[in-house]
């Protein structure tokens, strides 16, 4: 019985490697830096100060309004994935002043990197968190959530390229 659940076993996994894709040693050992130029939209908040004069009391009030709209903006992104994690400098725009990044870059969360497409989360502070996704075939980058959105075309930086400059 025991020999039976085995042979099933091994057979099971045979299977299963059979019909699995095939990890190329690129895709085992991935180290990419890409920056991407394009363009999106980011959530912006305004205070405005309104001054406001009393007629019953005779005396001045100030008094706050919040105002939110989207603003356009263009701008760089930069990927680098390296030993399975991944790291990622978003445009200014999209970065809101309480925030997560350490030295510039975010940290991306839930990675998965198959032949097809890079995804993952941005967790850019405990209210925004942005969804990215990298199509390894056109090079198309999108990010959105709650803080805005981007999208733009990526390009691989070998850096063993010898500076221009």
């Amino acid at each position: 019985m025991k020999t039976m659940r085995l042979h099933l076993s091994a057979l099971a996994l045979a299977v299963g490697m059979l019909f699995s894709p095939v990890i190329q040693a690129e895709e085992y050992d991935l180290r990419l830096h890409l920056t991407c130029r394009g363009s999106g939209t980011a959530t912006r908040s305004e205070t405005t100060y309104v001054n406001h004069y009393n007629q019953r009391t005779h005396k001045n009030s100030t008094t706050t309004a919040q105002t939110s709209r989207k603003e356009d903006f263009e701008g760089f992104v930069v990927v680098e994935l390296s030993d399975g994690r991944g790291r990622i400098k978003l445009p200014e725009p999209m970065v809101p002043p309480l925030n997560t990044r350490d030295n510039g870059w975010f940290k991306i969360h839930d990675l998965v990197v198959n032949s097809d497409e890079i995804t993952g989360t941005v967790k850019v502070n405990f209210l925004n968190k942005q969804n990215l996704r990298i199509d390894r075939r056109s090079g198309f980058l999108t990010i959105d959530g709650g803080g805005g959105s981007f999208s733009g075309q990526c390009d691989a930086v070998d850096r063993d390229t010898p500076r221009r400059f």
